[in-house]
Formats: structure tokens, sequence, C-alpha cells
């Protein structure tokens, strides 16, 4: 490959930071184990752990030398069970531990004022006066209504286990703890509960013969990558057709046998144009929606399914040619219309098929972007290629067989009906069969009926964030980015409290949320505490700042990502401790627990989360990292932690039976049992509930006509609570009002800057990476020559709630009515070197308008204008 001059010269330069950057390690590492007498000139070891660089989990061996970190590898025990390698940002895992720019020792605003350009007023305080500090408050709101204290973790939850800030928040008696998922993949999640009660399925790659991708970028940052990227890979190998349908050409999309730019928020169409297709072809695999879903159950003229007098969903029984319960003998009709005591019932699965019978793919083509043919021949190959009716057999087991997917993650979730996109993907699925059946997507846990129920839909709410309230009904995970926008004016959403303590813990959630400046608004209003390594900008308002020990100097364990052919939990654990911290994160929620009071309610609280049998905390006892995560670690796996140290991990490989027998096939198959939701009546149930609260109370309607602009409320929540996708929910708020913003803004991650409180500070990732510190503005070759811009241009992102400016890349990866920009860039803590503070922070000028379903955070809904800046 040609190089020019200019591009030679770039790539010196980056090997000469790669070679000063490793330059510094020891001197900095060398320095600080001299101080404290841990120097060792000569030794070489290895340690067997676990990567907390992101969320996969993915198994390391790291090399310590004299002392010194320094190399990180892939722990080939691993392989068997999840990663065959590392990516460069878990490679680069070492810089975090001997950065400069860490956090050392605890630290006191004594500035009252706050503000991005305020200065705190930092000083450095011993750790008893800060614990004693923290103590106190709590101890004072704990008496006066504890549930002024929020509690907010993103990436501590993999850090340590989130059911140690469950049982800290429990025993303190706040119901304020908050975790990110809103921000993250919250409406997937959901949709996958309301449809078959449980989360985190995955597709079953060894034998996947056609797989749809949309939007879940797995070859760079997603969950699980680590697992699916060389899964993937060989599956393709081996001959798997993998198609890519999202707006931009991302890492996956360019591996892809063909990448479909569909037109950003309409997805939906395309799948429910799939879906359409496979029906006219009889593409459908009658049996499974018989046996295994409610697709044959009546539904009447209201969306209510008929009941007998016990309450019992009736079915059309074929063989009586009568209304029964579907038990034993009874042959459920899948379509058809019957008339029932003088009334009109269809079977849930007519209802979809007439409701989607006018949503083909030529009048849809338009909408979506997309060419009717492509829409069609899609379809087709994904039905041909589901192998309904066959079966294969795997060590003497004869399995159902249907060898195709539709894979997502964040991409068709992260919008106002997030979660209806993806039941549009997981009623397709349905369609042909493919859930828990060999190469199609394997459930994880199925079955948990409280998350198939209507909504209690709680008035006025119990928590800060609105969760499973009238608000946000089925939001069954945290809603992070709600609770700051609450606290503007809790009375507003009919909270009687107002919060006067947050605790962060390796989280910097204002800033990655929607409505970022009023985020930050109301960190004025409270006593701030951060469990940090950097001051991230939420650090920067904070009131105590805790520093915290990396994952290279602390113990930690999480139950590891799960794959189709594996399970196995996972441990990391002090191998060095630079900078000499003498408490890690754990640790300081004991002490504040026992300096507070309440260390025994807490340590009853754990054994209730964790579920411990043998052994378990005692009250009374004093407890460090290494004790507690021994007994977590000897639940979890019957071995002590000296053994867990020793691997990393414990891993276990799963057989045929557990793999592809005890999810849809024990929980849903046949007569008398639960039925996997081809059709959400629980929403109807919901909506009746929502429209009645909200008739009686100004202050829910007004809510929502905040959040969705529309003076019609009732139309918005039959809209958002329907038990089936409907096209409505391809137009979102911004796209139906932003009028004059001609360009759908999306968003996504990059690798080298998820948790990127503390990425952006490690120069591997940051000064030696490919981008050098900045995000981009993707905007089409066409659109480029329209607007009068190229490549390194600065142009300005408008949208109707803010600007950016940012710098342009000129693309064929992109659709031409659509910008894309990475997020996670753009920070601006003077915490934070100037190096570290490059790039656009599109958060800014992202619109909020959540999911009435799930909670999720409508981050790729925004619709903006480009111009020169």
């Amino acid at each position: 490959m040609d190089m020019s001059r200019r591009d030679f010269i770039k790539k010196v330069g980056l090997l000469s930071a790669i070679a000063a950057v490793n330059a510094e390690i020891p001197v900095i590492a060398q320095e600080a184990g001299k101080s404290r007498g841990s120097y060792n000139p000569g030794e070489t070891r290895y340690f067997r752990s676990t990567c907390k660089m992101c969320v996969n989990f993915c198994g390391i061996k790291v090399k310590l030398q004299d002392g010194v970190l320094r190399a990180v590898y892939p722990d080939e025990n691993r392989a068997l069970y999840y990663n065959r390698g590392n990516c460069p940002k878990g490679i680069s895992g070492i810089w975090n531990t001997y950065n400069p720019y860490r956090i050392k020792k605890p630290l006191k605003r004594t500035n009252p004022e706050k503000g991005p350009d305020v200065d705190p007023g930092w000083v450095e305080i011993s750790w008893d006066e800060a614990l004693d500090i923290v103590a106190d408050k709590l101890r004072k709101i704990r008496q006066d209504d504890p549930r002024k204290l929020i509690w907010h973790h993103g990436h501590g939850k993999y850090l340590i286990d989130d059911n140690w800030m469950k049982a800290f928040t429990s025993a303190f008696g706040t119901p304020n703890m908050i975790h990110r998922t809103t921000v993250c993949e919250a409406a997937k999640h959901v949709a996958d509960e309301l449809t078959w009660g449980g989360h985190e399925p995955l597709p079953d790659l060894e034998y996947c013969n056609y797989l749809i991708n949309m939007g879940g970028n797995y070859f760079e940052a997603e969950q699980w990558a680590r697992w699916l990227d060389h899964a993937t890979v060989e599956a393709r190998e081996r001959g798997m057709k993998l198609i890519a349908v999202e707006p931009r050409l991302s890492n996956l999309a360019g591996k892809a046998d063909e990448w479909i730019p569909v037109r950003p928020g309409k997805d939906i169409l395309f799948l429910l144009a799939m879906a359409n297709v496979l029906i006219e072809n009889n593409h459908i695999d009658r049996e499974f929606l018989k046996e295994y879903t409610n697709a044959t159950f009546l539904v009447g003229e209201d969306g209510k399914f008929l009941r007998d007098r016990n309450g019992e969903p009736l079915v059309w029984d074929t063989a009586t040619d009568s209304t029964r319960p579907y038990i034993k003998g009874v042959v459920p009709a899948l379509e058809g219309e019957y008339s029932v005591n003088g009334q009109r019932y269809r079977t849930a699965f007519q209802v979809l098929k007439d409701y989607i019978k006018g949503i083909t793919p030529e009048g849809v083509s338009e909408e979506c972007g997309v060419p009717a043919e492509t829409i069609r021949r899609i379809a087709t190959e994904f039905g041909e290629n589901a192998r309904i009716g066959s079966t294969i057999e795997i060590e003497g087991v004869k399995l159902r067989y249907r060898p195709v997917c539709l894979h997502t993650f964040r991409g068709i979730t992260a919008r106002e009906y997030g979660v209806q996109n993806n039941r549009a993907r997981l009623i397709v699925m349905m369609l042909v069969g493919a859930i828990d059946a060999v190469g199609g997507y394997l459930l994880h846990h199925p079955g948990k009926t409280s998350y198939m129920e209507p909504s209690r839909c709680e008035y006025p709410p119990s928590r800060i964030d609105l969760k499973k309230s009238v608000f946000l009904p089925h939001a069954s995970h945290d809603v992070s980015q709600q609770v700051m926008e609450t606290m503007h004016n809790p009375e507003r959403y009919g909270i009687d409290y107002q919060p006067e303590m947050q605790i962060f813990f390796a989280t910097n959630r204002p800033f990655s949320t929607s409505h970022t400046e009023r985020q930050f608004e109301i960190l004025k209003k409270t006593f701030n505490v951060a469990i940090e390594i950097l001051m991230t900008e939420t650090a920067w308002y904070a009131d105590i700042v805790f520093p915290d020990r990396t994952y290279l100097e602390a113990y930690g364990y999480k139950g590891g990502r799960w794959t189709p052919h594996s399970r196995h939990h996972t441990l990391h654990y002090p191998i060095v401790n630079t900078f000499s911290i003498p408490y890690q994160n754990l640790e300081i929620m004991f002490e504040l627990a026992r300096r507070a009071g309440f260390y025994d309610e807490f340590l009853e609280k754990i054994n209730e989360k964790f579920k411990l049998k043998d052994p378990v905390f005692e009250k009374g006892k004093t407890y460090d990292a290494r004790s507690a995560f021994d007994i977590i670690w000897r639940n979890r796996t019957g071995q002590s932690i000296d053994q867990g140290m020793k691997n990393g991990f414990y891993g276990e490989l799963v057989g045929v039976e557990e793999r592809y027998l005890e999810g849809a096939e024990t929980k849903f198959r046949g007569p008398g049992k639960p039925k996997m939701h081809l059709y959400c009546e629980e929403l109807i149930h919901t909506k009746d509930r929502v429209l009645e609260l909200t008739r009686e109370n100004d202050n829910i309607r007004g809510v929502f006509e905040e959040w969705y602009e529309d003076g019609d409320v009732e139309g918005r929540i039959e809209i958002n609570l329907s038990p089936i996708p409907r096209k409505e929910h391809a137009y979102p708020t911004p796209h139906r009002k932003a009028s004059g913003y001609p360009f759908y803004l999306i968003t996504f991650k990059r690798m080298y800057r998820t948790q990127s409180g503390f990425c952006n500070a490690n120069p591997i990732l940051n000064q030696v990476s490919h981008d050098s510190g900045f995000n981009d503005v993707w905007i089409h070759s066409e659109t480029a020559r329209e607007l009068g811009v190229w490549n390194g241009d600065v142009v300005i992102v408008e949208s109707r709630i803010g600007k950016l400016k940012g710098i342009v890349r000129v693309t064929e990866g992109i659709r031409p009515d659509t910008v894309g920009i990475s997020y996670s860039y753009g920070h601006w803590s003077p915490g934070y070197p100037e190096w570290a503070r490059k790039g656009s922070w599109v958060n800014r000028i992202l619109e909020y308008h959540p999911d009435m379903v799930g909670g999720m955070n409508s981050f790729n809904d925004t619709r903006v204008k480009v111009y020169r800046a």
C-alpha cells in the first residue's frame, strides 16, 4: 500500500509516542514502589486475572517484572470459555494503574460554588476525616429521611457486582440505587422480558447460517464482543451469511456480506415488512407459534384476551369447535375470526397478520430508504434459511433446527420507541420458530412471569428515577438519565421528598446522558461524593472525592459473560498498589456503613442479595475486600479465593440439554404452560391504568405533554403501550416535530472510549490510537458537496436544544440524510490533562424523549442541521 510523506511522519510520531509511554511506566512504577519497599528487581511473575477495562470480562495474563506491570496478554485458559484475544483497550489497562493524573488521596471541596469553570479549592485530607465527613452526612440523612440519599454506579457494577450496592442502599433505607442500563441497552432487555420473561439472549453462532445484525457493533464495542467477534468469524468461514442493517458502515458492517443502510428510526418498518413477506410466503413455523407462544389466544375488540371464569385465556379448539383453555387434548386454531356470545374475536396471530397486511416492502421502501426488492429478498432468504420443520441431531439428541437469527444491541433500542423496535425483531424470530432452536436465538433464564404481567403503575413514585411508575410502567431497569430531571422539581412527578446527597461510584453519569447541562445543574444543590480513579466531570462537582484502586490493584467478582457453550465466573485481585491507596471501593462502603451505624444491617443485606448459603457474613465481624470476596467466591464456585486467584476464573462447559432443552422447551412448550408473548396483552392492561391515573392527575398529563410535545396524551399512551409494534413507532417525537432540521443524528461507540471517565486520559488509547483523541462528524460525500465542506473542516451541528463544533469526516459509509458522531468525547473537566479534553461532546445536543414503556434514553432520535463554523 502506498504511504504519503505525511502518513509516514504520523506513523513515526505514533511509534515515538508508544516508546515514550512505555518508558514512563517503569519510572512511575519504580518510584512509587521504592517509596513503599515493593520494588523487586530481577523478578518476573505472571498473574491470571480478568480485564475490567470494559464489560466483556476477558481473561488476561499479566506480566510483572521487577515489581512493575509490563504487559497484558490473553489468558489462553479462557479461550475455551470466552475470549481468544484481547483488544487494544484491554492491553492498555496497565497505564490506568500508573497514570500520574490519578486521584491519590481523599479530596475536600473548600469552595461551595460549583461549576465547570469554578475552582473547587480542593484540599487533601486524611482518610479518617473524609470517611467521617461522609458518614456523618449519611447518619443525619438516615435519621431524617433515607430516601434523600441517591447512589449511582455505572462501571462499578462490573468491578464488584451491584449486589453490594443493592445491599448498601437497602440497609441504609433508600430506594434510590441507580445503575446505568437505560443509557446502554435497557429497551432491549425490557422487550425480551415482556416477550419471554428474561434478558441477555445470544445468537447460536456455532450453527447459525444466516445472521441479520441491526445496530450491534460487536466487532468493536458491544457487550459479549470478545466472544461474538471470533465466533462470527468462525461462522462466516464455514459459510454463514452476515447482513448488516444500519445507517452507518460500522466495523461489523464492514465485515458483512451485505450492508443495508436503513434510515434511522425506520428499522421497525423494515422488520414489519419482513414479517409481511414471511407470512405471505408461508415461511411460518405454525407448530412453534401454537405450542410456544400466545398466538392462538382469542383477542376481543378491546384488545384483551377472552378468558374463562378462572382467568385462563381461551383458544378456539378445532377439535370441538368451541372455546377452551389450551390444555391437553385441545387443538388450537392459529388463524381465524370467531363469534363468541355475539362478540367478535380473532386469534392473536390473526390480529398481527391483519395489521401488517398493508405494511409491504413496496409501501415502506421510501420511508426506510431501502429498495422494496431488497427488503423482499432479505425476508425471503431469511425464511428459506430458517428450514422450518427441520431437525438436527447433536450428541444423540434430536433438536429443532432453525439456523437464522436477528441480532441487535443498542442500535435499534436507544430510541423513544426502543422497546417496540425490539419487539418487532422478536416477533420475526417467533414467526420462523428460531427461539431456542439450534442455530437460532438462545434465551437466558426465560419464564420469569412477573416480567410478563401488567404494571402496577406506581403513583406517586417511590423512586426518584420513576422506575415502574405510571410514567415508565415497565422500566424494570434503573432509569439513570431521569434522576436529575426529576430532582429539578420532584413535586411535579408526585414525589414528596427532595434528595440531599448523591454518591457516584465509577460513573460519570451526568456527562453521558441527554440534557447534560441540565443534569449538571442539580449537582450544585446536593452534597456529592465520588469514588473514582480520575477527576471526572462528575467528580469535579463533588464535595468529597475518594480515590479508588484500579482493577489491577483491587479485588472484584462478577459472573462472567455466558455463551451458548459455557458459563464462567470471573475474578480480579491486587497485583500491585502503585500509590499505596489503603481502601478499595468495597472497603469504603464497609467503613461508611460502620461509621454511619448500619454495618450489621449491611452484612445482613449482603447475605440476602447474594443469596449466600455457606459461608455467610456474620454480624459484628470485620471484613476487608479479600475476606469478603472469599465468601462470595466460595458460594459461587465452591473454591477458596486462593484457588480463584491462581486461575482468575471458574468455568464450566454446557451440555446439549442445558443449551437447548432447559429454556423455551421446558418453560413454554405445550398445553398448560405459560406462553411467549407474540401479543403483549399486558400492555393493554397497563395502558388502561396509565390512562385512568392520567385523567385523575394533571401533573401526569403535563409530564407526558412535555415528553411527547403532544396534547393528545391519550393517543400517545395508546401508541406507546400497543400490544404489537406499529407503524407509528417509526416516528419518534423529534422526527415528527423538528422541522427545519434535515439530518438524522446517530451516535455510536468506539472501543477506545467506552467507560470514557478513565479511557480519555489513557495515552495508549488517546494519543496513540487512530483518532488521536478526537471524534469526527461523519457526513456522506454527497451531503458534504452540498454543504461545501471537506475532511478536516470545522462545522456546527445544531439541534433544537443546543449546538457543538465538530471536525468533518467525509465518507461513503453513512447515509446522505444522516450525521454520525461517536459519544464519550469532548470531556471538559479541568482535572484532566489538556490532551484528554478533545473532541465533540455530542450528548449536549441530544433531545430527551424517554421510552414510556421501559425508560430507555432516546439517543438516536435527534434531528440536526449542519453548517460551516
